[in-house]
């Protein structure tokens, strides 16, 4: 596996994603299942594994603040940084997006 891959094209638009009814889509990129999150300033991305216990965040939702929050227990994450809002010691891993003329990308 690549040590540095850098950034990673996973679509060519915005329209190549489905999206769930909770505005989450998912890719498994370099072997890691990724969230890629519709919100109002734009795509977001993390992993789609709680940081708490392991569950699959692609089944969560967002809330009113826009952090993605884990179906099995709760947790709610913010996006920007990844710390769990109730300041309890957990971090989700969150990528950069960028998104261009040639598609759209995260940073691994």
């Amino acid at each position: 596996m690549n040590q540095n891959p850098g950034w990673v094209k996973i679509a060519g638009v915005n329209e190549n994603f489905f999206f769930n009814k909770g505005g989450i889509a998912t890719f498994n990129v370099e072997g890691q299942k990724i969230c890629i999150i519709k919100t109002k300033n734009g795509l977001k991305a993390c992993s789609s594994l709680c940081p708490h216990a392991s569950g699959d965040l692609s089944e969560g939702f967002l809330d009113k603040r826009e952090n993605i929050v884990c179906p099995v227990h709760g947790y709610h994450f913010n996006l920007d940084h990844g710390r769990d809002t109730n300041n309890e010691g957990y971090f989700l891993k969150i990528f950069r997006v960028k998104e261009n003329e040639e598609g759209i990308f995260v940073e691994m």
